[in-house]
């Protein structure tokens, strides 16, 4: 066999071994989801086997990888401890028995929040140029102190440094016109919940701007009457309450 036939029946095989179909979006933002090098190539594999093998082994994984299968095996419980990979049941009807699968739904829910915050703030960036284009340019000086005081107060909390986009949603914030003061209230209450998601948090500030309320002042004041009411519904059903009769033989005859 010439080398021409070669690289023909070559080139042939290898456009007809399949492919396997990778989201661009998936690609260019996994380091922004926290994935890094290694644990995006386990991803890949496992998307390569999943239409004849929904469940590969770490042995099928690491024979294809550099990786040792210690490492690889490392890799997937981390990813299954941040949930970005999950191991389901599903019956399968030709061999009559319940098998695992990988599951990807929390990593698509991870690149469509990150989506939905790119998207927010592109349209947040057009809306403000528009009004700079028809409004002379103010000072940024007091959402630059601001920032940096809400920057220093998040990284504390969490214990981490921010990403670019966390910075980028707390400038939006701000530029909304939500308060230094209100923004840090929110965190506190999501720390409080155990929630330090973003979108969290934006949810928060959204509903306390839905109540028309603009100061911790306020904030406190609805809760406290929020309280009030539930305290009084509560006493409310007690003292509505049938009182039970002393004596079984009292209400016998009636």
């Amino acid at each position: 066999m010439n080398k021409v036939s070669v690289y023909g029946s070559f080139t042939q095989a290898l456009f007809f071994s399949g492919v396997v179909s990778i989201p661009k979006y998936l690609l260019t933002h996994y380091t922004k989801i926290g994935l890094n090098d290694g644990e995006m190539m386990v991803f890949i594999q496992i998307l390569c086997e999943s239409e004849s093998n929904p469940y590969p082994t770490i042995a099928t994984l690491a024979g294809r990888m550099t990786a040792s299968a210690t490492d690889i095996e490392e890799v997937i419980g981390r990813l299954v401890e941040r949930k970005l990979l999950t191991i389901e049941r599903y019956w399968n009807p030709s061999e009559q028995k319940w098998c695992n699968t990988y599951s990807f739904v929390k990593l698509i829910d991870e690149l469509a929040e990150l989506w939905a915050i790119e998207r927010s703030q592109q349209l947040d960036e057009e809306r403000n140029l528009k009004q700079s284009q028809a409004t002379p340019q103010s000072t940024s000086t007091p959402i630059n102190s601001s920032m940096e005081n809400l920057v220093h107060t998040f990284e504390q909390e969490l214990g981490r440094l921010l990403t670019r986009l966390e910075c980028e949603n707390l400038d939006r914030w701000l530029s909304a016109h939500f308060s230094e003061e209100i923004i840090i209230e929110a965190l506190r209450r999501g720390v409080s919940a155990g929630i330090r998601n973003f979108r969290y948090l934006d949810s928060i500030l959204r509903e306390w701007e839905k109540k028309g309320l603009r100061t911790r002042a306020e904030i406190e004041a609805e809760d406290a009457y929020f309280q009030a009411r539930q305290e009084k519904k509560i006493s409310k059903s007690k003292t509505s309450a049938p009182k039970t009769s002393p004596n079984k033989y009292d209400n016998f005859y009636l």
